[in-house]
């Protein structure tokens, strides 16, 4: 039993690390927590730190906040549950951000490579997925760690190096503690001078020079062999589909991979699966061998035959089993000597158990020495496969991924954005997390379209400001609007369709603050700590700001607020929804800051806001204290309390009038 450390990412042992790799290209959760010994999750973050490094970006770069990487992860989850693989949800939940156009454009070129692709499957698409949900790699067992003697330190040193703690490793002085360890271990790999000339004959010590230290296939071929076998269930869908599909043989996502070759993997792994499974232990040998003996005697008694004849086949069948025990000539004279040691006893015949015993450790090593030159070959040969093994699975469960990503597509009615550079904006988006209470019958999505800074959507009255405050009553669909544009943001940089018929979204640093996060700290120092890193960063941002306001008294907190707004980096985009806007409004630059609304049109008789979810462009949305004034207005019947309603609505109506003015 492997006694394994848990290895950071950065300190692995050398021979496990191409394995690594591919269990982190494919991706492989599950096989890359067992190769490091971590939890799933930090398997996880080791997938996404290499994918990090690859694309180039952090994704604390991207996604800036916690409220965005918050977000992320439950767009994320939720199209986690699409794939029929666990390896296809591997993907997902390690899909990372890009600010990379090229990179980007390529994701959207292969989703609509699948949609063209699931068009042509037509029907055949429910066999398909049928089939993916079989594939899965399977466990990837270490098999029996081997021991490796020296007499070198400086080899002991590269063994340690190379392996870790994934093989053993001992110091061999003498030929007496080569002695103790064979009668321990039925194989040693003895590599480097000779530890002990007297016992390298003896099965089960196979030596190895110093140069093939660092090949796997010759020190710990199991491991190899095993890697394979793992991924066995996956190869044998693999070939499924090419030969049931043609138009996935053809397609691109398959270009190149032999199913000849998937074939003779398998067949090599059933090869070595049939010898392991036909090895019969010792006793059981001996057992079988005094049966064959004994029915050959009664026939021979049988048919009148003497001791002669059947000394002559015992004779002939000593040679044979000694053949198949593997025996050297000292312990083939051992078992001749315990054949006729009870022969004179009489039938039925059976070995003396006495001397056949020391035979036991002998076969043991013979065969443990076979196996281990069964499995180097075998090793060899499939590691020239492993590349086009990879390959294939990883298109596997990419086709799963795709296949999810096509059918979340569908569900949402979502859409690939353009790419833009000085503006934001989606016509007909909906909230994505809305959407999916609406497809299990929950209250109905209303489509809105928003824009801001130099977006070409045509939606009437967007004028091309970098920065709107967004103003309106209470549930009116302003924290709504502003989640569509963040998850339109964060879905288009890892590479997804967005919730909306048309979408302009560029690749910028997404800085999102939640008015959860705000009810949950409500700590004004903070807020403010976490708002400072808009401006700890140079270069354009998108900056999304869901209510501030409770943070402290109305008027600094406008003057705040509105020192933001006028100090954002160049070519920052940002929408603000705050109930401060007569606060704000004297403080801010007209010319850089755009006020829209949504506005509504009272309250039903529960007092629910009946509400035109549009924002409306240059216009302070109707606030909900005066909604309500306006609802008690129409019940009062005592004429003072009326006066005094009335009073207080144009009051509130003349403030709105003269803050659009400004």
């Amino acid at each position: 039993m492997i006694n394994r450390k848990k290895y950071p990412s950065s300190d692995v042992p050398q021979f496990i690390a191409p394995y690594l790799k591919d269990a982190i290209l494919c991706p492989d959760i599950d096989t890359l927590s067992a190769f490091l010994g971590l939890k799933r999750k930090e398997a996880e973050k080791v997938v996404l730190r290499y994918k990090e490094d690859l694309e180039g970006y952090k994704v604390r770069e991207i996604f800036c906040t916690k409220e965005t990487r918050e977000l992320a992860r439950e767009i994320l989850g939720m199209l986690s549950h699409y794939p029929a693989t666990k390896n296809g949800q591997d993907i997902v939940l390690t899909l990372t951000a890009s600010r990379d156009k090229e990179e980007l454009q390529r994701r959207f070129r292969d989703i609509r490579k699948c949609e063209d692709l699931r068009a042509l499957m037509g029907d055949a698409e429910d066999k398909v997925r049928e089939s993916l949900a079989t594939a899965e790699i399977g466990k990837v067992s270490f098999g029996y760690a081997p021991l490796i003697a020296t007499r070198s330190k400086e080899i002991e040193r590269a063994v340690k190096q190379i392996y870790g703690d994934f093989v053993r490793v001992e110091l061999v002085d003498s030929a007496a503690k080569a002695e103790v360890l064979l009668q321990k271990e039925n194989t040693i790999l003895l590599i480097g001078e000779d530890a002990g000339a007297e016992v390298l004959d003896a099965p089960g010590i196979i030596t190895k020079r110093p140069e093939e230290l660092s090949d796997t296939c010759e020190i710990y071929p199991e491991f190899v062999v095993n890697s394979f076998v793992a991924k066995k269930n996956a190869i044998e869908v693999v070939i499924k589909l090419l030969n049931e599909f043609d138009l996935l043989t053809e397609s691109w996502l398959f270009e190149g991979v032999s199913v000849k070759e998937l074939e003779e993997v398998l067949a090599l792994i059933a090869g070595i699966e049939a010898r392991g499974a036909g090895a019969l232990e010792f006793d059981e040998l001996i057992f079988g061998w005094e049966e064959a003996i004994n029915r050959e005697a009664a026939k021979i008694m049988k048919t009148g035959g003497g001791a002669d004849e059947f000394r002559n086949y015992l004779e002939e069948t000593l040679v044979r089993i000694a053949d198949e025990l593997m025996l050297t000539r000292k312990d083939t004279n051992i078992l001749s000597a315990s054949a006729y040691e009870t022969l004179e006893a009489g039938l039925p015949f059976e070995f003396s158990r006495d001397k056949i015993a020391g035979l036991r450790q002998g076969y043991n090593r013979a065969k443990s020495e076979r196996r281990y030159y069964e499995l180097r070959d075998l090793a060899k040969h499939l590691e020239v496969h492993r590349d086009g093994v990879n390959r294939s699975i990883s298109m596997l469960f990419y086709l799963d991924f795709m296949l999810a990503i096509s059918q979340f597509s569908r569900d949402f009615k979502m859409n690939i954005p353009a790419i833009t550079e000085k503006g934001i904006g989606v016509t007909r988006g909906r909230h994505l997390f809305l959407v999916d209470e609406e497809r299990k019958n929950g209250e109905k999505v209303v489509p809105v379209s928003y824009s801001i800074g130099d977006a070409d959507l045509g939606i009437f009255g967007a004028t091309q400001h970098p920065v709107s405050i967004l103003t309106g009553a209470n549930s009116g669909g302003k924290t709504c609007l502003l989640i569509t544009l963040a998850s339109s943001i964060v879905l288009t940089e890892l590479g997804l369709p967005v919730p909306a018929e048309r979408a302009e979204i560029p690749l910028l640093p997404l800085y999102l603050y939640r008015r959860k996060m705000i009810r949950k700290t409500g700590s004004f120092e903070y807020s403010m700590r976490a708002l400072s890193r808009i401006f700890m960063r140079e270069g354009g941002k998108v900056v999304l700001i869901d209510e501030l306001e409770a943070l402290t008294e109305p008027g600094a907190m406008g003057r705040i607020m509105a020192s933001i707004l006028n100090n954002l980096p160049k070519d920052t985009l940002a929408v603000v929804i705050t109930h401060l806007i007569h606060e704000i409004l004297p403080h801010i630059s007209v010319e850089k800051v755009r006020v829209d609304g949504i506005e509504s049109e009272g309250l039903d008789e529960s007092g629910n806001i009946i509400v035109d979810r549009q924002p409306m462009f240059n216009h302070i949305g109707s606030s909900t204290p005066e909604l309500v004034i306006k609802k008690l207005l129409g019940k009062v019947k005592k004429e003072d309390l009326k006066v005094v309603y009335e009073d207080i609505i144009n009051v509130l109506k003349k403030e709105r009038e003269i803050a659009c003015l400004k």
